[in-house]
Order: C-alpha cells, then sequence, then structure tokens
C-alpha cells in the first residue's frame, strides 16, 4: 500500500479556555494522539491533570493517513476519504468539547494529515512539545491497530520524554484502570550515563504530585542462587555478589544525592535478578510505584533482534504508566 510523504498541515484548530494560576510551568507543551477509540483516549485523563496541574497547554492531534482507506473499495474514494475528515475533525470537536467543560486548561486540537508516524514526530518538532502522553496500543477509525506502532516509532525516533499508558482490550473498558496521579516513580538505572538521562524528565514528571522516587539497579544473578541456596555452590554464589551489591548501593546513593539535595523523598534499592526487565516489573509491582521511568537508546533493527532491550520489555510488560526518554546526541 503506497503511504504519502508527511506533510502536516493544520486542517482544525480551536484554542479553548487558559489556564491561570502557576506562574512556575513544568510542562509547556502536551502532547496526545487520538486515534477515534476508546483506547486511544486513555491516557486524557492523566494527561489532562498534568497540563492542569503544569500550566501546560493540551495539544490534541490526530492524523488523517488517506491511503488507509482504499483496502475498504470505497466507491468512490474521494467522496468516502472526505466523509471520513468529517468524522474525524466532529470526533476531536466532541472529545475537546468533554475535555474543556470538566477543566479549566487551556486545549487545542489539530487535525493533520499524511503519514502517522511521521506527522507525529514533525509535529512535536515545529510545535516545540516537552511531553508526549499517549496509549500503547489502539483501534482508530480504521479498525486497525495503530498506536502500537506509532508508539514504538515514536519510542524511538523522539527527543522528548513519552509517557505510555496501557488499556488492553479494543473497548478500553477493561485492562488497567485509568490512573489520575503519580505519587511514585520507580526509577532503574544501569551506572550508564544512558541510564541517568531519564532522571531529569522524571523528576520533572514527579514534581507535578511531589512525587517519591524509588531509585533501583538490577545486579544479574547466578543461577544457582535460585534453589540452590543451601548449598555450598549457593554460598560461594552469594559472596560473588557481595561486592558488585556494594557498587551498585555506593552508586544509587550517589545517583539520589542531587534529588534529596532538592527536598525529594528518595529510596534506593539493589534487586538481583537474572533478567532486568522482570525484576524492574516485579519491584514496581511490590513497591507499590504509580509510574517507570526508564531511559532507551532508541536502538532498532537487528541489534535489537540480538541484544534486546530493558526499555521496550519494561514498555510491553508494565500494567503502569512508563516514562520513555531517548537522549539526543550529545
Amino acid at each position: 500500500m503506497n503511504r504519502r510523504s508527511a506533510s502536516p498541515t493544520a486542517a482544525t484548530h480551536c484554542r479553548c479556555r487558559p489556564r491561570v494560576g502557576k506562574e512556575t510551568t513544568l510542562f509547556r507543551r502536551i502532547l496526545v494522539p487520538l486515534d477515534g477509540s476508546p483506547q486511544g483516549e486513555h491516557a486524557l485523563p492523566l494527561a489532562a491533570v498534568i497540563a492542569e496541574k503544569s500550566g501546560a497547554t493540551l495539544h490534541l492531534v490526530l492524523v488523517h493517513e488517506p491511503d488507509a482507506y482504499t483496502e475498504y473499495g470505497a466507491a468512490s474514494f474521494e467522496d468516502f476519504d472526505e466523509e471520513s475528515k468529517a468524522k474525524e475533525v466532529a470526533y476531536l470537536n466532541a472529545v475537546l468539547e468533554r475535555l474543556t467543560s470538566a477543566t479549566s486548561i487551556t486545549a487545542e486540537v489539530h487535525h493533520l494529515e499524511g503519514v502517522i508516524e511521521e506527522t507525529l514526530a514533525a509535529e512535536v518538532t515545529s510545535r516545540e512539545i516537552d511531553l508526549v502522553v499517549m496509549n500503547a496500543h489502539g483501534w482508530g477509525f480504521t479498525s486497525r491497530a495503530l498506536l502500537g506502532s506509532v508508539s514504538d516509532y515514536l519510542m524511538r525516533n523522539l527527543e522528548v520524554p513519552l509517557l505510555l499508558m496501557h488499556a488492553h482490550d479494543q473497548s478500553g473498558e477493561e485492562g488497567p484502570s485509568r490512573p489520575t496521579s503519580i505519587k511514585r516513580v520507580l526509577v532503574p538505572l544501569d551506572g550508564s550515563e544512558l541510564a541517568a538521562s531519564i532522571l531529569g524528565p522524571a523528576e520533572q514528571l514527579g514534581e507535578v504530585w511531589d512525587a517519591e522516587y524509588r531509585l533501583v539497579r538490577v545486579v544479574p544473578a547466578p543461577s544457582s542462587l535460585f534453589g540452590m541456596l543451601g548449598s555450598d555452590k549457593g554460598a560461594s554464589d552469594a559472596a560473588l555478589l557481595e561486592q558488585p551489591r556494594q557498587n551498585a548501593e555506593q552508586y544509587l546513593e550517589k545517583a539520589s544525592a542531587a534529588l534529596r539535595e532538592r527536598n525529594h523523598t528518595v529510596s534506593t534499592q539493589v534487586l538481583v535478578h537474572r533478567q532486568a526487565a522482570a525484576g524492574i516489573l516485579q519491584e514496581a509491582a511490590e513497591s507499590g510505584c504509580d509510574a517507570i521511568a526508564i531511559s532507551t537508546s532508541g536502538r532498532g533493527g537487528l541489534s535489537r533482534l540480538l541484544v534486546g532491550s530493558v526499555a521496550d520489555k519494561v514498555v510491553r510488560g508494565a500494567e503502569r504508566p512508563v516514562l520513555v526518554y531517548r537522549p539526543g546526541p550529545g
């Protein structure tokens, strides 16, 4: 199927009630991609709260992809395409009215046209968006699962934080509830500068609710530690872990110092686990964290298949919002 190249053109633009209050803006411009599905709207309540508390403008964006409709064999593609556009614009305006009637936020809607992934990325850049909030999956006007591939593309190409939500069914009625606050943020670190780059975005998100931060580092566990702790081999492995554990504890204390200096509540924990992503997800559930914040290299292609990505596995396995950040070069 041929696709039109990305060329964002605003067909609908509506500015609504201004936000009055905080002088200091935590986030200035927040973008929420929509696709016409209940799942796509799963991220709206949390995005609206962030916008209201931080004094940010909320940008609701729906990208019309003309070629997506050709497979349905419409008698007149042009008529069908125009009808589809009208439905999408009406949907955006209805969401806007529903949102602004219940809040005092500043909101805008943008109906764009082009390749969805590329058009959204261009919109983020052109409007200087500093946070994207979206559901990780969705079924839009074309009845295709669109947002999964879109969120994956944005996670690998944007250089702004991406807050991913999870609603797993097409009705949007089942799956995890819609959180409207984040009081505790789990931040996995591994000792690298890449991993530590998430600390700034995590703090920025947490400040909206004066959240607590839990910094963790996973120490790889020898397989013999599981089910063999009573054996000599298990005891030997435990001794071998002592130095890596101490190094990890020292690193976490150093990493948490700046947050504590700014009067944030911070706890640290060294996790011993055979798989980093599984250990992170388990800790998030057991410690009652409301969100996970993790950096990604944006790695794709063959290297992703061979090495795998901890961030990928965390995003796909989490049942709570995940803040993903891909730092730019330098």
